[in-house]
């Protein structure tokens, strides 16, 4: 679809509609045959970009990588750090709500959504929210829209908040022999003073590795850095540390999901640091490759074995929403019900025409 009067008509003419960006997420893509794939790739484009303002506005099928290109120019980036950023759509990691390592300070989409456009299940078109930092008249209603996985209405445009880029980073690898030694850092980490970037956690044979990435300029960041490692030294088990040559690099891996076994399904779990000891335990014995991001709030599995996985998660009262890979069903683990969430479809789409 290139055009919002294309979109209505889709919608109105059709039963059923299944709505994707650029088809990256291949666990949330549907395979039924009685339902119309309503493509958002061709409303493509930047439409509003004010530097000053630290606002954008794209249509939905825009490219993250247009999107970061031009904001890089001003020395500005999305600070929910997009996952699949070379592949992925604007509007499809709304609808998904996939956010990066790096929100692990300022927070994910639902922090930085100002306002959407959408077309309705009854072909209406209207925006929600606004194009400006200051607007908060109102309920804030594009916020419903991250992670609906388009089950409420189409979105066709969204403006973000954007952030000026950090002028520089330092990324250290931490290692430290056991789960619970490097959970009680992320403890330690949480309640102190310094305020990092991202802070990533996963196996590594018989010990565990940390990233951890601090920003600041040029003539701070090393004493900020030494600084930091001198109190995890003294206040945690930190077994040893590495400064990585190249800053990009781990984080680029976690981005653009290259780590990922591509034979098997990967799954996003939300949870807490707290309950990683317990999950970890359980599906460690299944071989699972796992990592734990934004400081332990969530992890990231692969498996073949979604069945035993989706058990292990009820079982622990946690939900997974498959991402990349082959599944039978939107979510696994415990089901989520939310009595807000039922209302708000029903008024944005009372003939449920979105699946």
């Amino acid at each position: 679809m290139n055009s919002i009067d294309e979109i209505q008509s889709c919608v109105t003419e059709n039963n059923k509609i299944h709505i994707i960006g650029n088809g990256t997420k291949t666990a949330l893509m549907t395979t039924a045959s009685d339902i119309t794939i309503l493509s958002l790739a061709g409303l493509s484009g930047i439409t509003e970009y004010q530097p000053e303002e630290y606002t954008v506005t794209a249509k939905a099928g825009t490219p993250l990588l247009e999107i970061q290109d031009a904001l890089r120019k001003n020395s500005q980036y999305l600070p929910f750090d997009p996952l699949l950023a070379k592949t992925a759509t604007i509007g499809g990691t709304i609808a998904s709500n996939l956010s990066g390592s790096r929100r692990y300070r300022y927070g994910g989409i639902r922090d930085f959504i100002l306002g959407t456009t959408v077309v309705d299940g009854r072909g209406q078109a209207f925006r929600c929210g606004g194009k400006v930092v200051k607007n908060s008249a109102g309920f804030d209603l594009p916020k419903f829209f991250v992670g609906s996985l388009g089950k409420y209405a189409v979105l066709t445009e969204l403006t973000f908040k954007i952030f000026p880029e950090p002028p520089d980073f330092t990324t250290l690898q931490l290692h430290f022999d056991t789960l619970d030694d490097a959970l009680s850092a992320i403890y330690f980490i949480n309640q102190s003073i310094f305020e990092l970037d991202a802070l990533d956690l996963e196996p590594d044979t018989n010990q565990w590795k940390m990233f951890v990435r601090i920003t600041g300029t040029k003539d701070t960041l090393l004493e900020r850095t030494q600084r930091f490692l001198s109190v995890l030294k003294v206040n945690t088990a930190l077994k040893n540390s590495t400064e990585l040559a190249s800053d990009a690099t781990p984080w680029e891996s976690i981005n653009d999901l290259s780590w990922v076994d591509e034979s098997k399904t990967l799954v996003k779990i939300v949870l807490s640091p707290k309950q990683i000891p317990a999950l970890d335990g359980e599906i460690q014995k299944l071989n699972i490759q796992r990592r734990y991001s934004v400081g332990g709030n969530i992890a990231w599995v692969t498996t073949d074995n979604l069945v035993s996985l989706s058990t292990i998660l009820e079982s622990h009262q946690l939900s997974g929403l498959p991402i990349v890979g082959k599944t039978d069903s939107a979510i696994i683990g415990k089901s989520i019900d939310n009595v807000l969430s039922d209302r708000v479809k029903h008024v944005f789409d009372p003939e449920n025409k979105f699946c």
